[in-house]
C-alpha cells in the first residue's frame, strides 16, 4: 500500500485542472469531468496507476441517488476507493431516461475525483482571489436576512410551466446550469422564465455556500 499512497501523494501535488469551461448563466468558469480525466491520465501513466468507476442506484430517505465508487489502483494490485452520490431525478425536462442517468453519473464521478485527488476550488484566505470569491456569498446571505424574496413573474405558457417544475427539482447550482443550457434560447427570450431561473440561482447559492 505504501507505493500506492506515494503515487496518490504525487498526483495530488502535481494535478492541475484549469476551469476551462464558462457558463453564461452562472457567469463563472468551471471544470468538467472530461477535463479532469484528460489532465490526470499522464500522471496515472507516470505512476503505473489507473482508475475505474462503478455506479449503482441507491435510495436514501425516499429519494433516488446514483452512487459512484472510484477505484484508484496500481500494477501491484493495491487499491484505494472513495464514493460520491448525485440525486437521480425520475425525469428532467428535455432529457430521456439515459440522459438523466448520464448526467447524474458525470456529476457523481466528478466529485469523487475532486475528493480523492484533492481538486480544490477554494482560494487561499490571504489572497485577493479569496476575497473576490467570498464577496458574492456574503452578499447573497445578507440579501436573505434583510429583504424578502422578490416574487417571480408567472409563466403562462404551458412549455414554461414544465420548465418551472424542473426548476423546483434542482437541488444545486450544477443541476440548475444543466437545465439552463437545455433551454437557453427560451430563457433568454422570455423575461418571466428568466426571472424564475434568477430566483432559483439566488436560493441555491444561499443553500450551497
Amino acid at each position: 500500500m505504501k507505493e500506492l499512497l506515494e503515487a496518490l501523494i504525487y498526483i495530488q501535488q502535481n494535478l492541475y485542472v484549469p476551469k476551462d469551461q464558462f457558463n453564461a448563466f452562472g457567469k463563472y468558469n468551471y471544470r468538467s469531468l472530461e477535463s479532469i480525466l484528460a489532465a490526470i491520465k499522464p500522471l496515472l501513466r507516470s505512476q503505473n496507476c489507473g482508475i475505474r468507476f462503478e455506479d449503482e442506484v441507491i435510495e436514501l430517505g425516499g429519494r433516488t441517488f446514483l452512487k459512484t465508487t472510484l477505484y484508484f489502483f496500481n500494477d501491484k494490485g493495491e487499491t484505494i476507493t472513495t464514493c460520491a452520490i448525485a440525486e437521480h431525478a425520475a425525469t428532467k425536462t428535455g432529457m430521456d431516461a439515459a440522459q438523466v442517468s448520464g448526467a447524474a453519473s458525470s456529476y457523481a464521478r466528478k466529485y469523487a475525483m475532486n475528493a480523492l485527488f484533492a481538486i480544490d476550488d477554494t482560494k487561499d484566505a490571504d489572497t485577493e482571489a479569496y476575497q473576490q470569491q467570498q464577496q458574492p456569498r456574503k452578499t447573497a446571505q445578507r440579501r436573505t436576512t434583510t429583504t424578502a424574496p422578490r416574487a417571480a413573474a408567472p409563466a403562462t405558457n404551458p412549455r414554461y410551466t414544465a420548465i418551472e417544475k424542473a426548476l423546483k427539482e434542482c437541488t444545486d447550482i450544477d443541476q440548475l446550469i444543466d437545465l439552463y443550457e437545455q433551454h437557453k434560447n427560451e430563457v433568454e427570450a422570455n423575461p418571466d422564465i428568466k426571472s424564475l431561473f434568477s430566483e432559483r440561482k439566488r436560493a441555491l447559492r444561499v443553500i450551497t455556500f
